[in-house]
Order: C-alpha cells, then structure tokens, then sequence
C-alpha cells in the first residue's frame, strides 16, 4: 500500500503539500495540484494512517458506517437504521470484520480535518446510510478513493456501487394498487431533491398515473421539507384548503414515518382514515401495524440490504473498487386497513 511519500514523489509535490490536501487546507494547495494529488491517491490506492500515528497504512478490517444525524435512542426508534444495521453487523461479523459507527453531525465543519481525525487509519472503507447529493464529506471521501457503498440511495457517483429497493416500481406499484380501488386523484408526499429516493418514488408515481391516462394537479404533491417545521400541520392546512371536488382522495408517501404523521394530523382534523381519504406507504417497519389506523404499506428487506452491502464493499477493498454495482431489492405489499375501495370514480 502507498504511503504519503510516494504519493509526493509520484506528484511532483512535498509531503506537506499531500497533507494539506488530506486535511482540507485548500488554500495552501492550489485547485490543479489539489485535483492531481487526489488523483494520484487514488491510483496508488493510499489510505493515510490515524494522525497521532506515523506508521505505514494497513488493512484494519474494519467498515465504517456513516448515518446523518439521528434522533435520540436511534437503535429504538429508527426501525429503518436499526433494521439495516443489524443486516451490516452480522454480515460483517461472520466476516471476521468489525464496524464503526459515524454520525455525519461531527463532520459538517472542518470536513477535511475531521476526516483526518474521525476516519483516517481506523476504516477502510464506508458504508453510507442515504446520503443526501448536498452532503460535502461523501463527496471529498470519494475524491480521494475511499471505498465506498451507499444504502437506501441510487449512486450517483462513478465507481460507487449502492444498495436499495426499487424505488421507482414500488411507488409505481403502491399507485396502481390505490387506482385499483377506485382512486383517481391521487397525490404524493415527498421530500427534498437530494434524496434519491424520494425522486425515484415521485418518478414511480407519475408514471402509473401517466400509464393509467390520469393527470396530476399541481396541488396534489407535498414536500415535507418545504413545509419545514410546520409539518404536518401545514399539510392538514393546505388540504383542508383545497375545494373538495379537488382534494386527493388518495396519497402515496415516501415512507412510513411521512404517511403516520399525516394520518395522524388529519384524524385530529376530523378526517377519516380511510373513509374519508386512504394512504399507503413503503418501509413496514414495527410501527406501521401500530398506525392507527394500521397502515398498508410496501415491505423493504432492511436485513438482507445491510448484509449485501456489507459484502459488495468488502469485495470493492479488495479489488480496489473497479466493478461498481447498484442492487435494487424488490419488496411486497402488506395490506391493512389504511386503503378503502372508492364505491365510484371521484
């Protein structure tokens, strides 16, 4: 494995110069030599030592594995985090690999130093859990070669394999099933563009409405990040405020957390879950079948996407990352009693 001298001598550049790369220091470091010195990290394939130890990089056979920040008691109640991190643990484990756990938190300032003091020398390679298109540390961390799997999220970064659903067939299946029942203003909620997911569901969405010949108002989609704190009382509100031959009778949420929150809300508000408007969703997590009323949702194999993540970035460590892959899981429909079958098209 390389070491910072050889990636200097291979460069043209001192020792310091690749520190202060390594380190975030950009404006030590002019963009070119930057962009060569990252360039040559990854063809030597270099992993820097921890910064308190001067020693040649070795494997640790250890995977870390990065989630944003997390709400307190994560492991139980993020069935979704805790679920996929179970799968991980286990594959890694019978592996003989152990795992570090990272929350992004600590790396939003200072990114390239806190790389250096958090990552460097302690893993080789990373897990990410979701990550955002926005998120600054996934991107300098691919810059330098790291190794790296993403779960619950497409990769859209070259030589990077992920690990997910089918996003885009489950929405257009959970869609299809509520236009099954009768639904033909059906809406969808969302987030943020940064997340894949969200994207991908939306996509599944409007192609079985466009497939089934139905149009989409432009009142009918809600992004929860837009509506910001006020979320879901300003969902209920700007529901509430449509005309009532204009109100959804129907809407896919991107996830099981979004759909609970809304039902929860809107049966506060006096609307009848599902007699008044139904809701399906993707995860199934414990907490779905605890919905009231319990909710009719898309299954996700949380354990089997933690395990085959695990293995694809065990093998990208040790064929250096060439054969990147993206695994998309199919999933299945758990009905309950969220969904009611419209007795004439609205």
């Amino acid at each position: 494995m390389a070491t910072i001298r050889e990636v200097a001598k291979a460069c043209g550049v001192s020792t310091a110069t690749v520190s202060h790369v390594l380190n975030g220091r950009y404006e030590r470091v002019g963009e070119e030599t930057r962009v060569r010195v990252l360039a040559k990290m990854r063809e030597l394939g270099y992993r820097p030592p921890p910064m308190e130890e001067r020693q040649k990089a070795i494997n640790t056979r250890n995977l870390g594995f990065i989630a944003e920040e997390l709400s307190y008691s994560p492991i139980f109640t993020n069935s979704y985090f805790a679920s996929i991190l179970d799968g991980i643990l286990e594959a890694a484990g019978l592996q003989g690999w152990s795992t570090t756990i990272f929350i992004q938190q600590m790396w939003h300032t200072n990114i390239g130093q806190a790389i250096r003091r958090n990552y460097d020398g302690r893993c080789d390679g990373l897990l990410l859990m979701a990550p955002g298109l926005e998120s600054e540390a996934v991107n300098l961390l691919h810059q330098r070669g790291v190794p790296m799997v993403m779960i619950g999220s497409t990769s859209w970064l070259k030589g990077v394999s992920s690990v997910d659903i089918d996003n885009l067939e489950t929405a257009r299946a959970a869609t299809s099933y509520l236009l099954e029942r009768g639904h033909r203003r059906i809406g969808y909620i969302g987030t943020k563009p940064s997340r894949i997911s969200s994207v991908e569901r939306e996509a599944g969405y409007r192609a079985a409405m466009a497939t089934a010949g139905f149009d989409i108002h432009p009142d009918w989609q809600f992004n929860r990040w837009d509506l910001r704190d006020e979320w879901p009382q300003s969902f209920v509100n700007a529901f509430l405020g449509l005309p009532e031959n204009l109100r959804p009778t129907a809407f896919v949420a991107w996830n099981d957390v979004f759909a609970m929150q809304v039902v929860e809300a809107l049966m506060e508000a006096g609307i009848s879950i599902p007699t008044d408007l139904s809701m399906i969703s993707i995860d199934d997590g414990p907490e779905a079948s605890r919905c009231i009323p319990p909710l009719t949702t898309f299954r996700q194999p949380l354990q089997l996407i933690g395990k085959r993540s695990v293995e694809l970035l065990i093998d990208h460590i040790a064929d250096g990352g060439r054969f990147a892959e993206t695994v998309r899981f199919s999933t299945h429909l758990v009905e309950r009693d969220s969904v009611a079958t419209l007795r004439k098209t609205s």
